[in-house]
């Protein structure tokens, strides 16, 4: 019983490393005609990813809301501002 445990722990280990080994053989070759720039610092990162698509959802939040809201009615009133409160 023993021995199954570590024959099979063994062959998961093994197995382990090979695909380790095919994951970083794919990830050492850059793609034909690839030019990569420079590195985005931190703050760009989070601009990018962050800023961005957050600064979107509120403009377009802001702009749903704008169209979609309930207007009040205007009524003239013949009481003053002063005299009156709604």
């Amino acid at each position: 019983m023993r021995q199954q445990l570590l024959l099979k722990s063994i062959t998961l280990n093994a197995m382990m490393i090979q695909i380790l080994q095919a994951a970083t053989k794919f990830n050492m070759a850059p793609e034909d005609g690839a030019l990569p720039g420079e590195p985005l610092s931190a703050a760009e990162t989070a601009l990018y990813f962050v800023g961005a698509p957050l600064g979107i959802f509120l403009l377009i939040s802001v702009v749903v809301y704008a169209l979609t809201g309930e207007r009040k009615e205007k009524t003239e009133s013949k009481d003053s501002v002063l005299t009156h409160i709604e």
